[in-house]
């Protein structure tokens, strides 16, 4: 969690920024922060919180990175990075059964995408993180990690930077559709994104996978036949089965022929679908 603020902030985030800060008056908007070469470095929500003062929240990003990565592109901008992470709590609430009630007095809170769809998340400051605790515990079951795994995967959401990172583009795991503004300004990155947009393709793509046993750790390559097809990004168990997330190849690629874990093995693996 970083506070952004300053008589700079605004169009300052906005150039850097992937989605459109004007949503942020209305409640945290969801966006990406990329390199020149328009690949992922991170995730977040930004929150406007005041004229020129934000909330820049990432659930899967160090604050460290966010901040290093903000401070690297400040010149002459009146700008100032303040690190809160210790300062909030958050509480994710998913399934049928969550919670539907009024935000606590200083809280933040947006759909989550640690979850699947449906999944929300409530930030509170520090102090009142039993509160809420006690408020929703009657509701959901805080803390459940794996489950909110499976149910992010089964969704098919990518996880950044688990499943789409620094050597990703945002249009290989659909982020272009969901977190990136092509009507707002210039920001870094923006060159590229309005290329591959008007390309209207790329050479790889995340799916979401299947198998029986126990998911294959990140990283673990997989083949179609004798040639290598992609990687293992992110998993989780399914009971005997598992699902996973795996980077693919779209050149020369079969979704209905399986992957295997050897160049010409038996396939194992299951293509369920393109994220």
């Amino acid at each position: 969690m970083l506070r952004v603020r300053g008589p700079d902030a605004n169009s300052y985030l906005q150039g850097q920024f992937t989605q459109d800060l004007k949503q942020a008056k209305m409640g945290p908007c969801y966006g990406l922060w990329l390199d020149q070469k328009g690949k992922v470095l991170a995730d977040s929500h930004i929150q406007q919180i005041a004229e020129n003062e934000y909330l820049v929240i990432s659930l899967t990003a160090p604050a460290a990175v966010l901040q290093a990565r903000l401070e690297a592109y400040l010149i002459a901008d009146e700008v100032e990075l303040h690190d809160e992470t210790g300062e909030w709590v958050s509480v994710l609430l998913w399934g049928d059964n969550k919670p539907v009630f009024p935000l606590p007095v200083g809280a933040v809170g947006f759909p989550s995408r640690r979850a699947g769809v449906g999944a929300g998340e409530i930030l509170v400051p520090a102090a009142q993180a039993e509160a809420l605790l006690a408020q929703v515990r009657h509701f959901a079951v805080v803390g459940d990690r794996a489950a909110a795994e499976l149910a992010r995967l089964r969704a098919g959401m990518p996880s950044v930077p688990a499943d789409l990172g620094p050597r990703d583009l945002p249009a290989e795991g659909a982020l272009d559709e969901v977190a990136i503004s092509y009507t707002k300004g210039c920001y870094l990155g923006q060159e590229v994104m309005a290329r591959l947009k008007n390309l209207g393709q790329v050479r790889r793509a995340l799916h979401v996978v299947g198998g029986v046993g126990a998911p294959p750790a990140p990283g673990t390559v997989l083949y179609q036949g004798e040639r290598k097809a992609g990687e293992v990004r992110s998993g989780a168990a399914d009971g005997g089965n598992f699902l996973a997330m795996a980077m693919l190849s779209l050149v020369q690629l079969d979704p209905a022929a399986p992957l295997g874990l050897a160049p010409g093995g038996e396939g194992s693996l299951t293509i369920l679908r393109r994220v």
